[in-house]
């Protein structure tokens, strides 16, 4: 219940811990690693038959604007929305830190908008987030969550998962906590 399971993060060695001992854990590290690199977040989101946005890995030619751009860097973690060409030319050096280190860029679709649902054991206090929250949980196993996503007028896609700390839940949200039992931190 951590809810941050980035590698080096607390989370991830409470689970790390956890499979020492031989408990279940959930998630595992290798859920955790899984959840914390967008480009494999984004295959493993596919596969398990998520909807995703189209996306590609770039270093200098990005595709035409809107677009979500997350660095797959060991430096940077955040995802920036790029809404035009200039954008994209004033932020592009600074994502792939000069041409050194790729980009996943999401391609936005013209009816777009961006909500972050957080997702607290599958289950969400927004009622249209109800059946998105469950398949998330089901595919990543992250207890605690922030899950962007992009929501088109067809369909909800995955776009990141972000860390959602137990301090920061809201009562209602504890509330959905204790409902499931005794857990962990």
């Amino acid at each position: 219940m951590a809810g941050d399971y980035g590698y080096l993060a607390n989370g991830y060695y409470r689970s790390l811990d956890g499979e020492l001992e031989g408990l279940r854990i959930i998630p595992t590290t290798a859920e955790a690693l899984d959840a914390s690199v967008v480009p494999i977040a984004m295959e493993k989101a596919r596969l398990a038959g998520l909807p995703v946005p189209a996306f590609h890995i770039v270093t200098t030619r990005f595709p035409p604007p809107p677009v979500m751009a997350y660095p797959v860097n060991p430096f940077s973690e955040k995802g920036e929305l790029l809404i035009d060409a200039a954008a994209i030319e004033a932020r592009r050096k600074g994502l792939t830190y000069t041409g050194k280190y790729a980009v996943l860029v999401q391609e936005l679709p013209p009816d777009y908008r961006i909500d972050v649902v957080r997702c607290v054991l599958g289950r969400t206090l927004v009622p249209e987030y109800d059946a998105f929250a469950r398949a998330v949980f089901e595919t990543f196993h992250l207890p605690l969550a922030r899950v962007r996503v992009i929501v088109t007028s067809r369909a909800y896609l995955l776009s990141a998962l972000m860390p959602l700390p137990l301090k920061q839940l809201t009562a209602e949200e504890r509330a959905l906590v204790e409902e499931r039992g005794t857990w962990r931190a």
